[in-house]
């Protein structure tokens, strides 16, 4: 974690913690409204009786829990995804402060893990990504790889170009041109070729992990579509958070197996 003269870690953690609570809060009007064409700005409003939320019930996770998850005005039930990107999104960026670099980077990060979590959330709504989520999370990735140094040209073609692959050899059958261009945005953010790696493997364990439950459960058929992106975002963070560790460990044992006397 990077330090600021005489601010405790603690501090510089609740102050990205609340952060990340407001913009979490912002992020679920982007959510509801962008995909549906509708201006970010304005007065938010209940979804089923349409009356004007008043400011006091819209604070991040507090207002949910003294409303009881509950409309002031119709009573009926408030989505668990409100109060869950908030506090999501908090931690996202608590995560962000204490594996970025430096202040700037940490809160470019955070932005940019938020994004990746609206994104993972939009596609399960619509099963697609707004272009608009897209292009932002690629600027912001960009921009976090400028500021920490750890870019490498060979992540980037490795991320991109097993996604553009997929896409052209299936013309667009097997994944959508929002995850090649999500690709960009990732390959970016990740910046080194062993992270890309394993970023793309986690994602496609975890994918098929949840796939291979629903199918059995019954929930879905082999004919249904699964979004990608959740899936994509949680083999980021998870890379993110170990991703250096693990591929460690992997080399170390891949070079001990080789040593054996017997492989020799």
């Amino acid at each position: 974690m990077f330090s600021l003269a005489g601010v405790p870690a603690v501090l510089i953690g609740v102050c990205f913690f609340l952060l990340g609570l407001v913009f979490g809060s912002f992020g679920n009007v982007l959510i509801y409204r962008l995909p549906r064409g509708q201006s970010i700005w304005g007065r938010s409003r209940c979804p089923r009786c349409k009356k004007s939320i008043e400011p006091l019930c819209l604070v991040p996770v507090v207002s949910f829990l003294c409303l009881r998850g509950k409309c002031r005005h119709c009573k009926k039930k408030i989505s668990w995804q409100y109060p869950g990107v908030e506090l999501v999104s908090g931690l996202l960026a608590v995560t962000a402060a204490f594996i970025a670099p430096s202040l700037l980077s940490a809160v470019v990060l955070a932005f940019a893990l938020w994004m990746l979590l609206l994104i993972a959330v939009v596609d399960v709504r619509i099963q697609g990504i707004p272009d608009a989520f897209t292009i932002l999370f690629i600027i912001l990735a960009f921009l976090y790889t400028g500021l920490s140094g750890a870019f490498d040209i060979l992540a980037f073609v490795i991320g991109v170009g097993f996604f553009g692959a997929q896409w052209i050899l299936s013309r667009g059958k097997w994944i959508g041109s929002g995850d090649v261009l999500l690709a960009v945005g990732l390959s970016a953010l990740l910046g080194q070729r062993e992270l890309v790696l394993f970023m793309l493997f986690s994602s496609y364990i975890l994918g098929a992990l949840v796939a291979s439950v629903l199918l059995l459960t019954g929930r879905i058929t082999r004919k249904d579509y699964i979004a990608f992106g959740p899936f994509l975002a949680l083999g980021t963070l998870t890379a993110l958070l170990m991703g250096e560790r693990m591929m460690s460990c992997l080399l170390w044992s891949a070079r001990s197996c080789v040593g054996i006397p017997f492989l020799s």
